[in-house]
């Protein structure tokens, strides 16, 4: 289990994963990316080191989110379903070492 530590930036308080390093070419947003290839670019690390679902929960919570449903999805992802800060219905995947937002549906 990771921990993690707070950073303020700005004024604002920023969570991070202790010793987190996203890879180099990972992808900040993949817009396009179907269901089957959000498992892909979240992780390949082995569940030690993930962050607590508890933990990501509540980071989650701290960006916005309210959460109705919270999972790992395909394995290598944490999901959540809920609502974001401007209400609207969304579907989110993180990675679950770096907290790292890789995907984001909002409903129509």
């Amino acid at each position: 289990m990771r921990k993690l530590v707070w950073v303020v930036v700005i004024g604002v308080v920023w969570p991070m994963a202790v010793g987190a390093q996203p890879a180099k070419d990972a992808p900040k947003l993949l817009p396009n990316v179907s269901r089957e290839k959000a498992a892909d670019v979240c992780t390949q690390a082995p569940r030690s080191e993930w962050i607590d679902e508890a933990e990501m929960r509540l980071l989650a919570e701290h960006r916005g989110y309210r959460i109705k449903t919270f999972k790992v999805a395909n394995g290598n992802c944490y999901e959540v379903y809920g609502f974001d800060r401007d209400n609207q219905i969304v579907e989110a995947y993180f990675d679950p070492v770096t907290t790292r937002l890789v995907r984001r549906n909002v409903a129509k």
